[in-house]
């Protein structure tokens, strides 16, 4: 990666040197902090961050139907309380967040270096999700980037075809994928085959797994919006154990105040018992019922509500969000997150648990503040 942005930044002293090029900045600066009820023990009460995230882009070159544009975004964060201390977050880390080229001509792009790569409809759940690293649920969700390389053709203006390689940083295996998109109709839809070696890519789920995954989407909408989005995993073991996760989803805003947005998603995954993947109470299958709602208030104000139940342990999560606009680019959020089980008894669930050490499904209520610029 290192010599990948030494080469960005040769790009950008040789063309700068021949010929004008464009140079946008960007970023945002977010802090925040959020008491957490019943900390563990030995744990503080109030995990805060400060993140800071500097970038540029713009275009190289663009001429005879060529264009050679370009994006680096650094990323710089401080974090203290009970998350630093049970390891699920570095105390200090400076990294690039995003680094890449593009190269396009007509209908043909090639883009390489640390790029997101997203896809699928899911809105809270994501089987499609194999590079996904957001917290749907979060204050401004991001996802890391991925080294990688990625070619797109766009047949039409309703379709793409496109495949990736992400090296798997174990000796010389590769994370190699295709998949296809096209409106059919009044129906978005879409197929996606990725052959996943054992890697070292350990922010990807499933990362020390070798199987071979395919699946699908679509989506459409008549009166209300409806998705359906797939995957089957076949882990290459003798016996090739099998994983599917399907999640299906509505939504409807309603003519209540400035609308009322609501959206509803059903998640069902199910595994062979040889499957690599084990789960927290050793189940090979379970479902999931996901809620998201929002709704503006005036232009200064929005709020929105996550909620996730889990039919077989009764575990529930429940965060609520407040968004106020101070201006164009400095926004403050209140939020929260509540987390129990409805039996009301102890037993930890899949979304929120009580141990001794910090596992970030605890119940809380904070204050972040973001700055875009």
């Amino acid at each position: 990666m290192q010599i990948f942005i030494f080469y960005i930044f040769l790009f950008l002293f040789f063309f700068d040197s021949v010929s004008a090029f464009d140079m946008e900045s960007d970023g945002h600066v977010k802090t925040g902090s959020q008491y957490i009820f019943d900390s563990p023990s030995l744990h503080k009460d109030f995990d805060s961050e400060l993140q800071l995230h500097l970038g540029i882009g713009g275009n190289i070159l663009n001429k005879d139907k060529w264009a050679l544009d370009y994006e680096i975004e650094t990323k710089v964060s401080q974090v203290d309380g009970p998350s630093e201390q049970a390891e699920l977050r570095t105390e200090t880390n400076v990294d690039i967040h995003r680094s890449w080229l593009r190269l396009s001509k007509d209908s043909f792009q090639f883009r390489g270096g640390r790029q997101e790569i997203l896809f699928g409809v899911g809105a809270i759940f994501q089987p499609l999700g194999l590079f996904d690293t957001r917290d749907v649920s979060g204050v401004i969700p991001e996802a890391h980037g991925a080294d990688s390389f990625r070619a797109t053709w766009y047949p039409s203006d309703v379709s793409l075809f496109e495949t990736w390689l992400v090296p798997a940083q174990i000796g010389t295996a590769l994370i190699s994928g295709i998949r296809g998109e096209a409106v059919l109709g009044e129906i978005e839809a879409g197929i996606v085959f990725q052959y996943h070696p054992k890697s070292d890519l350990e922010d990807f789920s499933g990362y020390d797994q070798e199987v071979i995954q395919m699946g699908y989407h679509f989506k459409g909408e008549h009166e209300i919006g409806f998705w359906n989005e797939s995957r089957l995993d076949i882990e290459t073991e003798p016996s090739s154990p099998l994983q599917f996760e399907t999640v299906f989803g509505i939504d409807y805003t309603f003519e209540l105040g400035e609308g009322l947005h609501v959206l509803v998603e059903y998640y069902f995954t199910t595994r062979h018992s040889e499957f690599g993947l084990t789960d927290l109470k050793g189940q090979r299958t379970y479902h999931q019922l996901g809620f998201l709602l929002n709704q503006p208030i005036g232009i200064d104000i929005k709020w929105q509500v996550f909620c996730l139940y889990d039919f077989r342990d009764r575990s529930f999560q429940l965060v609520p969000q407040i968004e106020y606009s101070v201006t164009d680019n400095l926004f403050i959020y209140f939020h929260g997150k509540a987390g129990g089980n409805i039996n009301g008894n102890k037993t930890n669930g899949r979304l929120y648990q009580r141990t001794d050490r910090f596992n970030g499904t605890e119940s809380s209520i904070g204050l972040t503040l973001a700055q875009f610029f």
